[in-house]
């Protein structure tokens, strides 16, 4: 057994997951989505997840060794085994590989961002214009297309024959069809890049960092969200500066690796602590006395 697998204690892990699993648990709810629908799909996961687990080992994937590994009934399994074997000849499941990647108009923003370009771009004929910048990112798609969307999304505006990059706009609006998306896209690699580094095979750490201050006051909450925003700018523009080239002179050779590295920040009140109940010491009756 996985040296440290074994150090795992399940009912700590168990409690801990629950914690992870709060703020999911919240957007099932505003979402309609209930606990009957949800515990039925979940033993999908923990079908495919036990089967991936016995790849890995190098182990028979048998109705019986996912029934042992995943506790799900053996009868269950096998029915699962049938129905998702019929179903995957009539549609793709989403996978982690694919969700949260980003559209087009996505990645000429953030191209455009990196770029060092302009926040006011010609449409065309000139060296820097917004359609070389959205041909650069795809030949598939017409720039008119691509702008389309975006002044959609208010990501840019267009007056006339310029085109604007709205900066603040980046992060997507709840409404957007792929904000969830990229919400589950990012939050399972995260947790994928940590349960890495507690319990997967090899020396490899990924980075899974993060820090964390209370006794904040508001205005210093704003200021530190402030901040993080503008690091995260400096980050971004840095890392897709140095992955573009790289994904250029990979993918024609046949790369086959992805990586996504993200930032995050989030403020609440901090729980109330509860009052500490200082207990009087029982008094001593008359007369007695101690030894």
């Amino acid at each position: 057994m996985d040296e440290k697998k074994s150090r795992l204690d399940p009912d700590q892990v168990l409690q801990q997951a629950l914690v992870v699993m709060q703020p999911l648990v919240l957007w099932l709810l505003r979402s309609g989505v209930r606990h009957p629908e949800f515990s039925v799909a979940i033993k999908q996961t923990f079908l495919e997840q036990a089967a991936s687990e016995l790849e890995r080992l190098n182990a028979k994937q048998t109705d019986s060794a996912i029934s042992m590994l995943s506790g799900l009934h053996r009868k269950d399994v096998k029915a699962m085994v049938t129905a998702l074997a019929q179903a995957s000849k009539k549609t793709s499941r989403i996978t982690r590989d694919a969700l949260g990647r980003p559209t087009v108009p996505s990645q000429v923003m953030t191209r455009w961002l990196a770029s060092g370009w302009p926040d006011e771009l010609p449409m065309s004929g000139s060296t820097k214009s917004f359609e070389i910048l959205s041909r650069q990112v795809s030949s598939d798609v017409h720039p008119r297309a691509v702008l389309n969307e975006l002044v959609r999304l208010g990501m840019a505006e267009q007056e006339g024959d310029t085109v604007r990059l709205c900066r603040n706009a980046f992060v997507p609006d709840q409404q957007m069809a792929e904000a969830g998306n990229l919400l589950a896209g990012s939050t399972a690699d995260h947790l994928a890049a940590g349960v890495h580094n507690l319990s997967g095979p090899g020396d490899r750490k990924f980075l899974e960092q993060s820090m964390f201050a209370d006794g904040l006051s508001t205005d210093s909450v704003q200021q530190l969200e402030q901040l993080a925003g503008a690091l995260w700018m400096q980050v971004l523009n840095a890392m897709v500066r140095a992955a573009l080239p790289l994904s250029e002179k990979d993918e024609p050779a046949g790369g086959d690796q992805r990586i996504r590295v993200g930032m995050f920040c989030y403020a609440e009140p901090a729980a109330p602590r509860l009052p500490q109940v200082h207990k009087k010491k029982p008094r001593k009756p008359r007369g007695a006395s101690g030894q």
